[in-house]
């Protein structure tokens, strides 16, 4: 069974991983202002949506803003990185099928997230002369943001149905389950609807990691708390 130090200690990942892209949120609508109105001008010359803006005007609107781009670049490593070590504490002590898969999404996750954000980079290049690959950063946004972000969702619904499997915040995990598994739905749909104009975004796990990432972090250590130890004498729902 998974130990209630080792639960807490995943709760705090998760729910780090998801507060970091909310942070992420509010800094592209604060902070990054300018950087936004940018590219929704830019968009509205192209005549396209905001995330289909050509290559080239990305990259001099990077110019314009180097150092929120990058930061901001930089912080988006952040994310999986957490999920990752969340991920890896799940699989060793909540072993099992669903933990593996687990693991290997985050892993799938993770990579396809930095390599984007790293390919992102490079737009720092000139903008009249970009490396090959950076040439089609702009194409390859709506795609390659929409699988890892599903496959983010996928790893944090499994992480909380390993860990409610083994008795610990089994209502919280089941409940994020639910709503990872009808917001996965409905992003889907919209991204048909609107044609695949605009990806699946990463923000997509936060609601259902914070509820069992807040959940796990709350479940107290039956080690050293007396009282605990009566409360998680029977399967903990929290």
């Amino acid at each position: 069974m998974i130990t209630v130090i080792d639960a807490r200690a995943i709760g705090r990942l998760v729910t780090a991983s998801a507060l970091t892209l909310v942070g992420y949120i509010v800094v592209a609508v604060s902070l990054g202002a300018d950087f936004e109105g940018d590219l929704e001008a830019a968009a509205e010359r192209e005549d396209v949506a905001v995330n289909q803006v050509s290559t080239a005007a990305q990259a001099q609107i990077t110019h314009d803003h180097p150092v929120y781009a990058l930061l901001t670049g930089l912080f988006l490593f952040v994310p999986p990185l957490l999920l990752l070590l969340a991920a890896r504490r799940v699989r060793r002590q909540a072993a099992g099928p669903l933990s593996t898969v687990a693991w290997w999404s985050t892993v799938a996750t993770s990579a396809l997230w930095w390599a984007y954000v790293a390919l992102g980079l490079g737009l720092f290049a000139d903008p009249d002369d970009l490396p090959p690959l950076v040439r089609d950063f702009g194409p390859l946004t709506v795609p390659v943001v929409t699988t890892f972000s599903m496959l983010a969702l996928v790893a944090v619904v499994l992480l909380g149905e390993s860990v409610r499997r083994h008795d610990r915040a089994r209502r919280a995990a089941r409940v994020a389950t639910v709503v990872g598994v009808l917001l996965g739905a409905l992003s889907l749909i919209g991204l048909v609807t609107s044609g695949a104009a605009d990806p699946v975004p990463p923000i997509l796990v936060v609601p259902g990691a914070l509820i069992v990432g807040i959940a796990l972090w709350r479940t107290k250590d039956v080690g050293t708390d007396p009282a605990a130890r009566q409360e998680t004498a029977a399967p903990a729902n929290v």
